[in-house]
């Protein structure tokens, strides 16, 4: 694999804690855990421990690319893979490097040589500090920047022992072009808030953005009913989007991203759609031949609703309704966190708020609205799909 600026700035890294600063596709997470390969197989029987809020954003994440790094660099045959425990033995050494999520029970008493906290702002830092009284050496903290919390406040303002770097996408030189077209491409599309954090690896500010307080859980709590899908169409650069909506006694509601997808045919769709859990898929209006064929397929599909309401135009209006609930979301649901972080009203070019949000990268938030839109609704019929 190609050695990046980002890597050799991780490297470098020599304090008790070091935090990792970065924009997308920066390259922190592939470069730290290539950091922390090497240390495994250049100490001998040291526990390394790498860790993130959930165990779906560490298979998605973390535990997938370590594996990538094994096959790319040829080096499957030195470790032996534990697949239930989610450790990596050296058959060189008897150094062992260990995957978990904080939500795994028992898994804060481990003591370790070395940490590494992975999207460090998805936990909170009373969790951070019973994983410091249990590493021995060195940690490592790493996250996109999108607001300022505990590592800032309580690690890099308050400790000498720290050390700090900023990264972005020019820090990754592997990066593929596509992906640095398609991260520029978004500098002047007046979210400078999506800019500043995803670009350029600034702390970002809520200013501006339409929702905020939203909660992430590890899962659908208990007493949560499946209520509604929202349906999101798209098909080459724009993805179909499906975000599943529960609800609880008091109102509060919890969003589960079910598909984030581009290219999507509508027989995939199809298909995708009939696995999933009985409840009334509520789709964009704009295609009305898509949602024929669904319904035609036996998927219990309705058009969503865009007329205005209480003297808003429809768009807006559908974000007063989410505006109303209390929000819950799962934290494997990555794109819709993107999209909610992102999500803000036009400005003027005197800075100006409109009252509209801006447009692109608004999918899920679209079909979020579209289900909460219906579910405001009074209980009704709908023919030939219920």
């Amino acid at each position: 694999m190609q050695d990046t600026t980002a890597f050799e700035k991780i490297e470098a890294l020599d304090k008790r804690i070091n935090v990792i600063q970065g924009g997308t596709s920066a390259g922190k997470t592939i470069s730290m855990l290539m950091v922390l390969n090497d240390i495994a197989t250049l100490e001998k029987g040291v526990l390394i421990s790498v860790v993130t809020d959930s165990y779906p954003n560490l298979e998605r994440g973390a535990l997938r690319d370590f594996r990538n790094i094994l096959r790319l660099t040829h080096r499957e045959a030195y470790w032996k893979e534990n697949q239930a425990r989610h450790t990596f033995t050296s058959l060189f050494n008897d150094s062992v490097i260990e995957f978990f999520s904080v939500d795994q029970m028992g898994a804060l008493g481990a003591r370790r040589d070395y940490l590494f906290v992975n999207e460090a702002n998805r936990i909170d830092y009373e969790t951070f500090s019973q994983l410091e009284t249990r590493t021995k050496e060195k940690i490592w903290l790493d996250f996109n920047p999108v607001n300022e919390f505990w590592v800032h406040t309580e690690i890099v303002a308050k400790r000498d022992d720290v050390s700090f770097i900023k990264l972005n996408y020019k820090d990754n030189e592997a990066l593929d072009n596509n992906i640095i077209k398609t991260i520029e491409a978004r500098k002047g599309d007046g979210n400078n808030n999506w800019w500043r954090v995803y670009g350029l690896g600034e702390i970002g500010s809520l200013e501006g953005n339409i929702y905020s307080g939203w909660t992430p859980t590890d899962k659908v709590p208990e007493g949560f009913i499946l209520k509604r899908y929202g349906v999101d169409f798209g098909f080459s650069n724009d993805p179909t989007a499906v975000v599943a909506v529960y609800e609880a006694e008091d109102g509060t509601i919890c969003l589960d991203q079910k598909l984030c997808q581009t290219k999507m045919l509508t027989p995939q769709l199809v298909s995708t759609l009939k696995e999933m859990p009985e409840a009334l898929f509520v789709c964009e209006n704009a295609r009305p031949e898509i949602i024929a064929e669904l319904q035609a397929n036996g998927v219990r599909a309705i058009g969503s609703d865009k007329t205005a309401g209480e003297k808003m135009n429809g768009k807006r209006y559908n974000i007063e309704l989410v505006l109303r609930r209390k929000v819950l979301y799962t934290s494997q649901s990555k794109e819709l966190e993107r999209e909610y972080l992102s999500y803000a009203w036009r400005k003027k070019k005197t800075g100006e708020m409109l009252d509209e949000p801006q447009d692109g990268n608004d999918h899920i938030m679209d079909a979020i609205a579209y289900a909460v839109r219906d579910m405001a609704k009074k209980p009704v019929e709908y023919a030939g799909v219920r």
